[in-house]
């Protein structure tokens, strides 16, 4: 991931606090499609990823002064969007039933099955820990912070994922040997 830009963040962000919405559209700029990725995660659906990704930016603009620029902003982001999408689900109707999926296309590296297979087997919670540990790359207190866990909870959370992954994919064809996660890395001894 590219976090080398994350330095101005609290430099733009006090700006905005202070009415810049050019400051705010930077920021925007620089996380809107990590903070649409992750949504895409929780939601599956590209559309209320899209709806989520956009409400997540107005809700950040509109509580711009509670940020604390001592702190990352893409965390913080990450857990508006969480909670408004947990909003949401609640509000949603379920589906019938009897509406077939998508046709996906077959992913084409040993990396990408594995995501693919993730998104299909895991449980939401789940999917977003290994979305933010391993292809955000936040540390666990980061992820642990954005799922409202604690630190030790995420490493459980993390552990059990692998374990299940690892298990789903010995037994589907495509992915007899699926490139190993890296164990969490964290600040927990």
């Amino acid at each position: 991931m590219n976090h080398h830009d994350s330095h101005e963040d609290p430099v733009l962000a006090r700006l905005a606090r202070d009415g810049s919405s050019a400051a705010f559209g930077m920021l925007v700029k620089r996380y809107h499609a990590r903070v649409f990725a992750f949504l895409l995660t929780l939601t599956k659906q590209r559309q209320d990823a899209e709806d989520l990704t956009q409400e997540t930016f107005l809700r950040a603009w509109d509580k711009i002064h509670r940020y604390d620029p001592a702190q990352p902003l893409l965390p913080w982001l990450f857990t508006i969007g969480r909670r408004l999408s947990i909003a949401a689900l609640r509000k949603k109707k379920p589906l019938p039933e009897n509406i077939p999926e998508a046709e996906t296309s077959e992913p084409t590296s040993a990396a990408l099955r594995l995501w693919e297979l993730a998104r299909r087997e895991l449980p939401p919670e789940s999917y977003s820990a290994l979305w933010l540990h391993y292809r955000e790359e936040l540390p666990l207190k980061e992820v642990a912070t954005i799922l409202g866990k604690r630190e030790g909870a995420v490493k459980v959370i993390l552990h059990r994922a692998r374990k299940l992954l690892a298990e789903r994919a010995r037994s589907t064809a495509g992915l007899a040997h699926p490139p190993p996660l890296p164990e969490p890395q964290g600040s927990m001894p």
